[in-house]
C-alpha cells in the first residue's frame, strides 16, 4: 500500500505541528512571566532581612524597672543633699576640715573633707567604729554611706588582702562616691582587695536588685583600680550600676575646699554649691589656651587586673578622659559589661576580657572618639560581643541643643569576639572606624555596620561559622573598605545593601548561598579580586543591585546549586522567548519541507484548484430575455458584439486548453480532470448564450 500522504493529509499534520509549537511557545512565555527571578530564589531568607525578622535584645533584666528607678532618682537626692549641705556649711562659716557626719534620710553618710594625706582603713575604723566593723573571718561591714570631697583620697589597700562588705538588704543599702575626689584601691595577684555587696541577715551577697544594691562611684576626679574584685554590686541605671567613673560639673570643684587658708584666699563665697569666680585673668592659663570648663568635669583612670563580676553594669564609664584600662575581666554583668556612655575621649582598654554578660560585652554609644580597643575578648554575651556607636546625638535642631556632627577615630585591632547572641561586632554610624586583625566565630553575623558610617574600614578579620552572614554593609554607610578578610562558613560571605563599600582581596569559602551580594542603589560599591568558595545559586550576586560592577574575582571552587526554575527564568526572558518564536517558525517549516521531498510528495501547482473568470459568468445577455426594455444598441450590433463575445471565448478556450496541456506534465489525474470538466462546463454555458442572443 502506498505510504504517500494525500495534500488533505499533509495539511492536517502542518496544522498539527504548529498547533504544538504555539502551545509550547506559549507555556514558556508564561513560565518567564511568573517563575521566580534569579537572585529572589537564590537569597531566599539569607538576607539580612531575614535576620531582622528576629530581633535579639539578650537577656531580660531581672530586677522591677518601676522601683528601682525611684530608688536612682532617691540616690540622686541624696547625693546633692550632702553636696549642698556641705556648700552651705563653708558659706556659713562653719570649719569643715575635719571628716563629719550627716543624717540623709533613713541613713548616715560619711563625708571625708580634703586633706594632704589619704583616708585608709585605719582612718575609717577610728571615723567609723560602729558602721566600719571588722568581722570574725577579717573582713569588713560597711553599713553607711561614703563621701570623698575633692581634694580628698580615700585608699583602700592591705598586703594581707581586703574583704569589704557594703550592707545591701531590703531595708537598704549603702555607696562609697567621690565628688571630685580620689579613690585608690589596689591589692596584690595573692591577695586582691575585694568589694561586694552584703546581706548580714542571709549571710551572703545580695544577688537581688528589686531593692537596690551597693555600689561604687567615682564623679569626677580620679580612680586608680588594681588587683581588685568588684562583685554582685548596682542596680538599674549606669551611676548606680556597679561601679561607674563618671563626670561632674563645676559646681562640686573647690579646689580651696576646707581649709582655713583656702577660706582666706577666696575672693568670694560659695553660695549653695555654686561658685562665684572673679572678673580678670583666669589663674593658671594664659592668653590663647583653652578654658573650656568641660575640662575640669572629667573623670580619669587607671585600671590593671581588675575583675567584675555579677555586676548590674560591670564597669560604666561617662565623661571620661584618659583611662586606661589593662588585664582586666568582666562577667555575668546584668546588662552590660564594659559601657562607654557619652564623653568618653582618649581612652585606651588592651588585654580586657567580657563575657556572659546579659547583653553586649563592651558598649561603646555615642558621642565618644578617640577610643582604641586591643587584644579585647568578648565572647558568650546575650546579644552583641562588641558594640561601637559613633552616631550624631541629634540630627537637627532639638530641646536640649545637642550637636548634630558624627564621633569617631575609634579603632578595634587584635581582638576576639565568639558565639555572641547576636553579632561578633557591631559598628552604628560614626567616621573613620577601623575594626582589623580581630576573629569573630560563631555569632550570626560576624561584622555589621550600618546606620550611615562613613570611612569604615574592616581589615584583615577572620570570621568563622557565621549562621547568617560573615560580614555586613547595610544602609547607606559611605566610603567604606572591606578587604583582605578570610570568611568560612556562612550563608552568604558579604553582604551589602544601599551602602558604597571597595570588596577586595576577601578570602570567603563555604559559603551556603553567595559568596558576594550587593543589593539596592550601590553607586561606587566594586567587587574586586576576590577567592569565592562554596555551594550556592551563584558565587557572586549582583542581581538586585544598582551601578555595583566586578571584576578579577576568581570562582573556579563554587559550585552552582541553581534550581531547575530559577534556570528557566533566566533562559526565557521576555525577548528571548520573542526570538524563539521566529526560530521555532523557520524551523518547522524548513523540516516540513524536508520531510515532504523524502516521502515523494508531489508538489501541488499554486493555480491547480482555481478556474478560468469565464466559467463563472453567462457573458452578454440581451435584456429583453430577462423583460426589461431593449438596449440602444441595434441587435446587429449586439450579434456581432456577440460574434466578437464568442470569437474571444474560443481564443480563451483554446489558451485554457494550452494550460492544461503545461498542467498535464506536472499535475495529478485527478486535477487534469477537474480541469477538462471545468473547460466543458464553460462550453456549454456559452453555447446557451450564444443560442438565447440569437
Amino acid at each position: 500500500m502506498s505510504t504517500d500522504l494525500t495534500p488533505t493529509t499533509s495539511t492536517r499534520r502542518r496544522r498539527r505541528i504548529a498547533t504544538a509549537s504555539a502551545l509550547v511557545l506559549t507555556l514558556a512565555g508564561v513560565g518567564a512571566l511568573t517563575l521566580p527571578t534569579a537572585a529572589q530564589a537564590a537569597t531566599t531568607g539569607s538576607t539580612s532581612t531575614a535576620a531582622e525578622s528576629s530581633v535579639v535584645t539578650g537577656k531580660a533584666y531581672p530586677g522591677s524597672p518601676n522601683k528601682e528607678a525611684k530608688l536612682v532618682a532617691a540616690e540622686n537626692e541624696r547625693i546633692y543633699n550632702v553636696r549642698a549641705l556641705a556648700s552651705a556649711a563653708r558659706w556659713s562659716g562653719l570649719v569643715t576640715t575635719k571628716p563629719y557626719r550627716l543624717a540623709t534620710g533613713s541613713s548616715y553618710t560619711l563625708v571625708l573633707v580634703a586633706r594632704g594625706s589619704a583616708y585608709t582603713v585605719n582612718d575609717l575604723k577610728q571615723l567609723a567604729p560602729s558602721t566600719f566593723v571588722k568581722q570574725p573571718d577579717g573582713s569588713y561591714l560597711l553599713s553607711e554611706n561614703i563621701v570623698v570631697e575633692n581634694g580628698a583620697t580615700l585608699q583602700l589597700a592591705s598586703p594581707d588582702g581586703l574583704h569589704i562588705h557594703m550592707e545591701s538588704d531590703d531595708r537598704g543599702f549603702v555607696s562609697i562616691v567621690t565628688q571630685a575626689g580620689a579613690l585608690q584601691i589596689a591589692g596584690s595577684a595573692k591577695a586582691p582587695v575585694i568589694i561586694d555587696s552584703w546581706d548580714p541577715q542571709a549571710g551572703k551577697v545580695d544577688t537581688d536588685t528589686t531593692d537596690g544594691r551597693a555600689y561604687v562611684r567615682v564623679q569626677g576626679g580620679t580612680a586608680t583600680l588594681s588587683y581588685a574584685s568588684f562583685r554582685d554590686l548596682g542596680f538599674w541605671s549606669g551611676t548606680t550600676g556597679g561601679v561607674s567613673l563618671t563626670g561632674t560639673d563645676l559646681s562640686t570643684l573647690d579646689t580651696a575646699s576646707g581649709t582655713q587658708t583656702a577660706k582666706t584666699l577666696r575672693t568670694t563665697k560659695d553660695v549653695f554649691g555654686t561658685t562665684l569666680l572673679p572678673t580678670g585673668a583666669v589663674d593658671g592659663t594664659t592668653p590663647g589656651e583653652s578654658t573650656a570648663a568641660g575640662s575640669y568635669s572629667f573623670v580619669s583612670a587607671k585600671i590593671q587586673h581588675t575583675e567584675f563580676d555579677g555586676n548590674a553594669y560591670g564597669l560604666f564609664l561617662t565623661s571620661a578622659d584618659g583611662v586606661v584600662m589593662s588585664d582586666s575581666t568582666i562577667e555575668n554583668s546584668l546588662i552590660d559589661g564594659l559601657v562607654l556612655h557619652r564623653y568618653v575621649t582618649n581612652s585606651t582598654l588592651s588585654s580586657v576580657d567580657s563575657h556572659d554578660n546579659g547583653v553586649d560585652g563592651i558598649k561603646m554609644t555615642r558621642a565618644s572618639t578617640g577610643i582604641v580597643l586591643s587584644q579585647v575578648t568578648a565572647n558568650r554575651n546575650g546579644r552583641n560581643g562588641i558594640t561601637l556607636n559613633g552616631g550624631a546625638l541629634a540630627d537637627g535642631p532639638n530641646a536640649v541643643g545637642m550637636p548634630t556632627g558624627d564621633y569617631g577615630n575609634n579603632s578595634l585591632t587584635d581582638s576576639t569576639a565568639s558565639d555572641n547572641g547576636r553579632y561578633g561586632v557591631e559598628v552604628l554610624g560614626g567616621e573613620n572606624v577601623k575594626v582589623s586583625g580581630s576573629t569573630m566565630d560563631g555569632n550570626r553575623m560576624g561584622i555589621v555596620v550600618g546606620q550611615d558610617a562613613v570611612k569604615t574600614t574592616v581589615r584583615n578579620n577572620v570570621i568563622k561559622g557565621s549562621t547568617q552572614n560573615g560580614i555586613s554593609v547595610l544602609d547607606g554607610v559611605r566610603s567604606s573598605e572591606v578587604s583582605d578578610n578570610t570568611i568560612a562558613g556562612a550563608d552568604i560571605g558579604i553582604y551589602s545593601r544601599a551602602s558604597d563599600a571597595d570588596v577586595d582581596g576577601n578570602e570567603i569559602s563555604g559559603a551556603r548561598t553567595h559568596g558576594v551580594t550587593v543589593v539596592g542603589a550601590s553607586k561606587g560599591t566594586t567587587v574586586t579580586d576576590n577567592s569565592v568558595s562554596g555551594r550556592g545559586p551563584s558565587a557572586i550576586d549582583l542581581a538586585r543591585s544598582d551601578d555595583a560592577v566586578q571584576h578579577g574575582n576568581t570562582t573556579t571552587g563554587w559550585h552552582s546549586t541553581k534550581p531547575l526554575l530559577v534556570t528557566l527564568r533566566g533562559i526565557f526572558q521576555p525577548l528571548t522567548v520573542l526570538w524563539l518564536i521566529l526560530l521555532l517558525i523557520v524551523v518547522v517549516a524548513a523540516i516540513g519541507g524536508v520531510i515532504r521531498g523524502r516521502r515523494g510528495e508531489a508538489r501541488e501547482h499554486p493555480y491547480a484548484k482555481l478556474a478560468p473568470l469565464s466559467s463563472f459568468t453567462r457573458g452578454v445577455v440581451d435584456p429583453t430575455t430577462l423583460g426589461l426594455p431593449a438596449s440602444p444598441i441595434s441587435s446587429p450590433m449586439a450579434e456581432a458584439a456577440a460574434d466578437r463575445v464568442g470569437t474571444d471565448r474560443v481564443g480563451t478556450d483554446q489558451g485554457t486548453d494550452r494550460v492544461g496541456t503545461d498542467r498535464v506534465g506536472t499535475d495529478h489525474d485527478g486535477s487534469r480532470h477537474a480541469a477538462h470538466a471545468a473547460r466543458s462546463d464553460a462550453t456549454d454555458v456559452d453555447a446557451a448564450l450564444a443560442a438565447a442572443a440569437r
